[in-house]
């Protein structure tokens, strides 16, 4: 499984890389059976947004470490550097980049519909 992460480089811009995420056998207590798992991590919190169609952020769109699900609708993210990723429900992004005075970088909206998040605060 992949997902997209967006960064801070080192320059006071943001960029996107990947990871792959490895899926191995694993116990799952709600079934019984052994369904793929990736590794676990801690979280803080996690919490359900809505942004309306045509909505376009500031450069402040993300000022802690989080994991993003869209869950509906459609979205455009933007790096500082101009690399432009478009996702649609079911993808996941990783939010690494948290200096949220970073100017240049933004999220939009551009469904119809409204884009369904889930966050979730790794810290």
């Amino acid at each position: 499984m992949e997902i997209v992460t967006f960064k801070n480089d080192n320059e006071g811009g943001t960029f996107f890389s990947s990871e792959t995420i490895t899926l191995q056998f694993g116990i799952n207590d709600f079934l019984t059976a052994s369904p793929l798992l990736s590794t676990a991590h801690a979280c803080q919190r996690y919490f359900f947004s809505e942004l309306p169609p045509g909505y376009q952020s500031g450069g402040d769109f993300s000022s802690r470490r989080q994991i993003c699900v869209l869950l509906s609708g459609e979205l455009e993210v933007m790096s500082t550097g101009g690399e432009t990723k478009y996702f649609v429900a079911g993808d996941v992004l990783r939010l690494e980049d948290t200096n949220f005075q970073i100017l240049g970088r933004t999220l939009r909206v551009t469904s119809k519909d409204p884009a369904r998040i889930l966050n979730v605060q790794i810290e």
